[in-house]
């Protein structure tokens, strides 16, 4: 008989987790995921192209009803799990029974930040995070309200940043510091529940990204499925354009005792580059208007490769500090 596995949030990184769990671990357990979004997992990164109209409501779903059905995934959206009994191993759900679980996986995201402030909870003051609050503004668009982000407006708007949310965790006694505290195979302070993606604390980090999440989803269900795996962190990278200039980051860019930093200006060209070395690999860049060399920096920093060998030529690229693979 399967063991029940539940998944607490319907977003990104459960999605992910029961798309790594149908390839690891197929059969071993039976799969409910709940989330308190009326509706299916879709791409959050997506929200601010369907407010603009640009997207569709539906074209941001992750899978479609079918992808979780053929998976035997169980789906409750517009739940709300009110209560975790780690004793039991139990979960209880607003309006309805209880649920049991031999393997739980917490993947309940962020929160919307709202600045401390007099005010903040008024009526009028939202926030922009998921499906909800974008059909909220899209009632004030079409009222055609005068809308202030952050500001002082018939609405304000705050996009002042996330928090883990823990507050499920944290009332059931697990540790939890700024996030909810995993250790390498994403195992909370109670031996079968688990936690990944914004929500969770490695090492003393939270990612508020989507690889990272990934990332500990592909670990955890390798782990699930008996196989070995160790998550030992991520490195974060940005890519974007900023008035209309390229601009890349990665790693630890900031650098510290002991790195060293390489810095390259060019502003005739309007470029700018620094890499940041420790312990003879490359630990950091940053790339203003020419990022053409961007993914290969961060190939460097992810395998921990030794720089030494090209050290002198690796600020001028790939084509130049490795002329045979850039071929």
């Amino acid at each position: 008989m399967s063991e029940p596995l539940v998944i607490v949030g319907n977003g990104m990184a459960a999605a992910r987790l029961v798309d790594e769990l149908a390839r690891t671990a197929l059969g071993r357990y039976a799969v409910a995921v709940i989330g308190e979004e009326p509706r299916l997992a879709y791409n959050r990164v997506l929200l601010s192209s369907v407010l603009a109209g640009e997207t569709g409501s539906h074209e941001i779903e992750l899978r479609p009803a079918e992808w979780w059905r053929h998976r035997g995934v169980t789906v409750r959206y517009g739940y709300r799990v009110t209560e975790i009994d780690t004793g039991r191993r139990e979960l209880k759900i607003a309006g309805e029974e209880s649920m049991e679980y031999s393997k739980l996986v917490l993947a309940t995201g962020s929160t919307p930040l709202r600045l401390n402030v007099p005010g903040a909870d008024l009526a009028g003051v939202h926030t922009f995070r998921d499906t909800r609050d974008v059909d909220l503004l899209l009632t004030l668009a079409a009222a055609k309200k005068r809308v202030v982000v952050v500001g002082g407006g018939d609405a304000v708007i705050f996009a002042a940043g996330i928090k883990p949310n823990v507050a499920l965790a944290k009332e059931a006694g697990i540790a939890v510091n700024r996030g909810v505290v995993v250790n390498d195979v994403m195992q909370t302070s109670s031996s079968d529940i688990f936690a990944l993606g914004e929500c969770a604390e490695h090492r003393g980090t939270c990612y508020g990204l989507v690889e990272p999440a990934y990332e500990q989803a592909r670990v955890l269900a390798r782990h699930l499925a008996g196989r070995p795996a160790a998550y030992q962190g991520s490195v974060v990278s940005t890519n974007l354009k900023v008035s209309g200039v390229s601009v890349f980051s990665a790693g630890d860019f900031m650098g510290g005792e002991g790195s060293e930093s390489l810095v390259l200006s060019d502003r005739s060209r309007g470029t700018y580059k620094k890499l940041v070395i420790a312990d003879g690999r490359l630990t950091g860049a940053v790339l203003i208007g020419d990022t053409v060399d961007a993914l290969w920096y961060l190939e460097l920093i992810r395998n921990r490769d030794k720089v030494a060998p090209m050290r002198t030529d690796m600020m001028f690229g790939r084509a130049v500090a490795q002329p045979s693979k850039a071929a």
